[in-house]
């Protein structure tokens, strides 16, 4: 008869069994109290990457803001509400059908024209409708601000042809912003997600990626970053801290959609301002044919109206100002609508001037208009307006 033995593991195996898990419930149970810590003591402070958007995917948009949703933004420099209509527009409900008589100008653009640092009533196209309705009492004007965050020309040219055009407007306003002649030859948008994109195509441009792929399709890894971006107080901090670590140390870094600013233009940027050229194009086409009169609107960044924050631009990238320039993207905006006879309203100057007597204008650490940025915007376009009504 054999001899049975019981197998005793060794000692050294069991107790590195034990540390492994004391090590696991130690980092779990250490990045679950500085979360709850860092909610605790800085409930506010999701100006973290702060992008909180109240969208949904969207087959030819990418994404567009949820039809009915109420959301809170809030942040340390601010706190919002806003509210979306049953068309998802932000604001109060808007007939298709204009009534006789009324003015009706619509307004498309990104976060800028959004506008969900400020409220409602603060937001630069309410300013345009209130001056213009205390300037023009005899005929009413109605401002539609079909503004959604992250959006470029190609999803604005879009919105337009799809959702805008229908309100059959008299005057409509395209919000251009520096990222935009970058993203508009991009397929993707940070974590916002996929979006169209179009292709040039000898003299035409072809649209593609539509429809546009959905979130699901990314990788495991990608999904749970975006969400814990969106969710964690914590991954949002050391994010943060990585890309400045990142920014520090990597000289020249620029993010790319900011070597718009290069005197020296790059291949890339190029190929993006040509498409952005006939995507102005087009849409000046489209605006035009469905009666309307079409404008753009530069919106000037904070770097490029307050010059320490251009200097302080500079040095965060370690950039040369002898190759970055302040006002190469809106000069070569200038160019591009002059040679499409599309009026281009610049209201940089003004806003420099402005900066020099006034409260600032924008956010510190945002970077968005602030309620004294979008009352000048505002008061700038209604200025416009009026001035055309006189002609």
């Amino acid at each position: 008869m054999g001899l049975t033995t019981k197998f005793n593991p060794p000692f050294c195996c069991m107790f590195s069994r034990k540390n492994l898990a004391l090590v696991a419930f130690s980092t779990v149970f250490s990045l679950l109290l500085a979360e709850l810590v860092l909610r605790a003591v800085s409930p506010k402070a999701t100006n973290f990457n702060h992008h909180q958007l109240y969208c949904e995917y969207d087959s030819l948009l990418g994404w567009r803001k949820i039809p009915n949703a109420k959301g809170h933004h809030n942040t340390t420099e601010y706190e919002v509400l806003e509210n979306i209509n049953s068309q998802g527009i932000r604001g109060p409900e808007y007939p298709v059908k204009k009534d006789s008589g009324e003015r009706r100008i619509i307004v498309l653009g990104d976060s800028f024209s959004e506008g969900y640092t400020v409220e409602f009533e603060e937001l630069f196209s309410e300013v345009l409708k209130k001056k213009l309705n205390a300037e023009q009492s005899e005929r009413h004007t109605e401002v539609i601000n079909f503004g959604t965050g992250g959006y470029s020309t190609d999803q604005e040219l879009l919105c337009f042809e799809r959702d805008a055009a229908q309100y059959r407007p008299d005057e409509t306003v395209l919000m251009f912003c520096v990222n935009d002649p970058w993203f508009n030859n991009q397929s993707r948008y940070y974590s916002r997600g996929f979006k169209p994109l179009f292709v040039e195509s000898g003299d035409s441009l072809q649209l593609t990626n539509v429809p546009v792929p959905t979130m699901a399709s990314r990788s495991f890894f990608s999904k749970t970053k975006d969400w814990l971006l969106k969710n964690s107080e914590l991954a949002k901090r050391v994010k943060n801290v990585r890309d400045n670590a990142r920014y520090a140390a990597s000289g020249q870094a620029v993010p790319d959609e900011w070597r718009i600013y290069l005197k020296e233009e790059t291949p890339e940027m190029e190929a993006a301002w040509q498409v952005t050229a006939k995507l102005l194009e087009r849409l000046r086409q489209k605006v035009e044919a469905a009666g309307s009169s079409f404008v753009v609107f530069y919106i000037p960044e904070k770097i490029e109206v307050y010059d320490t924050d251009w200097q302080e631009f500079l040095e965060t990238y370690s950039l040369s100002e002898g190759k970055f320039e302040v006002t190469v993207a809106r000069n070569r905006l200038q160019e591009i609508c002059d040679s499409l006879k599309v009026r281009l309203i610049d209201p940089t100057p003004i806003f420099i001037e402005k900066s020099k007597s006034s409260p600032p204008l924008y956010f510190q650490d945002d970077w968005h208009w602030n309620e004294h940025g979008h009352q000048l915007a505002g008061e700038v376009l209604a200025d416009f307006y009026e001035e055309k009504s006189t002609k």
